[in-house]
């Protein structure tokens, strides 16, 4: 019987968005006392596939919080290539994000990290109860972020909410638990991603982003690939000059994630290739974008990059709760 698991778990995603303020509030003692006793000169930003990019932007937010030094790396790079990647005499704190609490390559670098440092581990997921949960020293969880659909959305847009709120926490802010965008704001989104789907107008997808927003350039060019098998990729907005741009043509959309304090040296990108023949869009804070963001959290740029794969799977006949050759959970 076919499902539609995928839209209602982007269609629902600000109640998790809230469950993860709840989650961060009832939580931030802790928080800041295990920052103020790690006392940690590097923060290594874990996960894998879409939680490797939401590593990728929570580290670039922690690191502009705290002013130390934050990486996001892939797993499978700890385990294969830990000296390269962990600073020799260092001291370093960890925080592993994954859905499942369950992902193979993230509980082994984990315990390869506990191992080596026997330092503090902060764990982001779904779940309270799953093997990675039981090697942290302190487990952040979203429950209503929980997903049926292989490809993360709602999962995904929570536990960012959390890291953000982290990130906030040990940068020293004072954080209150205040409500984000809701409902109207997530279909309003799909309105607008709905006409950007259609696959006789479009071939190719560019999702272009800086600092924290190139994470998520990286996310939305996952969903674009496993729900609705387009070609996509992400770059940073002017290293899009360099080289790809040659891909650029009549068929191609290009969407900036823009900040606002590169503007406009990023929307004159989106000019240049719209004076090539793209589609351009601009998603950001300014008053003049095509989709404006109601503040600077970075969870709000996402539901119309979710909404335009799920739109495109739609049109092209595929089932995006179920992505070709994909598993929810990859366990070696």
């Amino acid at each position: 019987m076919p499902t539609d698991f995928t839209r209602t778990e982007i269609q629902s995603q600000a109640d998790a968005w809230q469950n993860a303020l709840d989650t961060l509030d009832t939580q931030q003692h802790a928080l800041r006392s295990l920052w103020a006793d790690a006392k940690a000169d590097v923060l290594i930003f874990t996960g894998c596939g879409s939680t490797y990019y939401l590593s990728q932007i929570a580290a670039n937010l922690a690191q502009q919080q705290t002013g130390v030094i934050a990486r996001g790396v892939p797993a499978s790079e700890l385990l294969l290539h830990p000296t390269s990647l962990y600073p020799a005499k260092s001291k370093p704190l960890m925080v592993a994000i994954s859905r499942s609490a369950a992902t193979t390559e993230t509980i082994q670098a984990v315990r390869a990290f506990r191992q080596a440092y026997h330092a503090p581990v902060v764990v982001i997921s779904c779940y309270a109860d799953r093997p990675l949960n039981l090697e942290a020293t302190l487990n952040l969880a979203v429950p209503a972020g929980q997903e049926e659909s292989v490809a993360q959305t709602r999962s995904f847009s929570s536990m960012l909410v959390l890291a953000e709120g982290l990130a906030a926490l040990w940068g020293g802010q004072v954080t209150q638990n205040e409500p984000l965008a809701g409902h109207e704001f997530v279909q309003w989104a799909s309105a607008f991603a709905e006409p950007l789907a259609d696959p006789t107008r479009y071939t190719r997808y560019f999702y272009l982003g800086s600092g924290p927003r190139y994470g998520l350039a990286c996310e939305a060019m996952l969903k674009m690939k496993e729900m609705s098998l387009t070609h996509a990729e992400a770059f940073h907005p002017m290293e899009f000059r360099h080289g790809p741009k040659s891909m650029v043509d009549e068929q191609t959309l290009v969407v900036g994630l823009l900040s606002e304090t590169g503007y406009a040296e990023e929307k004159a990108v989106l000019d240049e290739m719209r004076q090539l023949g793209a589609t351009t869009i601009n998603i950001s804070p300014h008053p003049n974008a095509d989709f404006v963001v109601p503040d600077r959290q970075m969870v709000h740029y996402l539901p119309p990059l979710q909404w335009m794969a799920y739109h495109r799977a739609i049109k092209k006949a595929l089932d995006p709760d179920r992505p070709r050759n994909l598993e929810q959970v990859v366990q070696l």
